[in-house]
């Protein structure tokens, strides 16, 4: 598998679904890039789905984006940050568990909660 170019965060990934017009024209100038989406952003994605139909739209459409899946230096990164910086910065799990593989392969996470990963050491988001 190679790496992909960026990783989306699940708000954007969620505008884009919903066809936001300016998610749309963003992805449009990442044309040639390879887009991955961390497993637990597409789990939070499928767990909104309302019913059997929505989920199905919603996986058709995330099959679109490389799926990057957590591995064991991941979550030990993740629980580390989580216990350094939940107290002091409200950084939730979901957040470790998202921003861990973008800093293990060395790739932007594009955001709209910049706050929220702003504290992780390594990530680009």
């Amino acid at each position: 598998m190679d790496k992909p170019d960026i990783l989306l965060d699940s708000d954007v990934m969620i505008e884009i679904l919903r066809n936001n017009p300016k998610a749309i024209q963003w992805l449009l100038t990442q044309r040639g890039k390879a887009i991955g989406l961390p497993v637990i952003v597409r789990m939070e994605l499928v767990r909104g789905a309302r019913n059997r139909q929505e989920q199905r739209t919603i996986v058709r459409e995330l099959d679109k984006y490389e799926t990057v899946h957590l591995e064991t230096g991941d979550t030990i990164k993740a629980l580390k940050w989580f216990e350094d910086f939940y107290l002091s910065h409200g950084l939730g799990i979901m957040d470790c568990l998202i921003a861990a593989p973008a800093v293990r392969l060395r790739r932007p996470l594009y955001t709209f909660n910049v706050r929220h990963y702003r504290v992780i050491p390594g990530l680009d988001a």
